[in-house]
């Protein structure tokens, strides 16, 4: 049952990816699309929370709406970049960037919660390194937006990064005050929220077309059940090796996709890349 629930996190993430390239390849407005993901999964994380129980709307601090208003924007700005990404760089590259990220919450528990710096991870911080230089390097010449194909790939690790360090800032600094369950609800609600605000202040908001709205909900069930297998699955695998087993997963399983399906090219020195992603993440990960 556990690897069934990893395969079913790994499939529905390789699913987003895809959904997101499809938008962008059909000229859709991803904002738009976005925002109706965020609806769908803000309705999701209410009536999660419904059925659990726990109060809609709880008596936070201020300081923890302002830390998920923060989060909030970085989550839709990141699905923004990743879309765009996925266009111009390819599924697999574009992913393997993202799930490299894994690297920024890494050093911020070595850097603030006193986690050891061993061998494995050291070697790991460094193929990061090496990977990103091997993903990017061919690409910086491109400038097929304002925001050059290399620079993408830069913007996504750093986002995802500073996502995925929030949820270990959350675990360390504020599991006390609020429940996992509140945390997303409050990130959903401010994505929200200013998807709805740049979408208006475009106007692309009262152009919503109903291949936005259907693609919209199509990418906000899988972004939402990524995590909820993701999370069942550690009641059978330590959450190292669930994290390592399904990024690894992702990075083939997109890379793979963009091959074969989109017709993505992808580099010698790419594909050594990602490779090297791959076992980054295993190192940084699991030992």
């Amino acid at each position: 049952m556990g690897i069934l629930l990893i395969l079913m996190s790994v499939s529905c993430s390789v699913l987003l990816a895809n959904l997101l390239k499809y938008g962008e390849a059909n000229r859709l407005a991803i904002l738009n699309v976005l925002t109706i993901n965020y609806v769908v999964a803000f309705g999701s994380a209410l009536l999660l929370n419904f059925r659990s129980g726990l109060p809609l709307l709880p008596d936070f601090p201020l300081w923890f709406w302002l830390f998920c208003a923060f989060i909030g924007f970085i989550f839709i700005a990141n699905f923004f970049l990743f879309s765009r990404s996925v266009h111009q760089n390819g599924l697999g590259v574009s992913i393997a960037a993202m799930r490299m990220s894994l690297l920024v919450p890494v050093l911020l528990s070595m850097g603030f919660y006193g986690e050891d710096l061993t061998p494995a991870k050291a070697a790991g911080i460094l193929l990061v390194f090496g990977a990103l230089y091997l993903l990017i390097s061919g690409r910086v010449k491109l400038s097929l937006t304002q925001i050059g194909s290399a620079g993408l790939l830069l913007l996504i690790f750093l986002f995802s990064g500073t996502a995925d360090a929030s949820l270990k800032i959350f675990e360390e600094e504020m599991s006390a005050v609020a429940s996992e369950a509140h945390l997303m609800s409050a990130i959903f609600f401010f994505a929200l929220l200013i998807g709805i605000g740049v979408s208006l202040q475009k106007g692309d908001l009262q152009r919503l077309s109903r291949r936005e709205v259907m693609l919209g909900a199509g990418v906000g069930i899988p972004n939402l059940f990524s995590s909820v297998f993701l999370i069942q699955a550690f009641a059978y695998f330590d959450a190292s090796v669930v994290y390592a087993v399904v990024n690894m997963l992702v990075v083939a399983g997109g890379a793979l996709a963009g091959y074969f399906y989109w017709k993505d090219d992808i580099s010698r020195k790419e594909l050594t890349g990602i490779a090297l992603a791959i076992v980054a993440i295993l190192l940084l990960v699991v030992f």
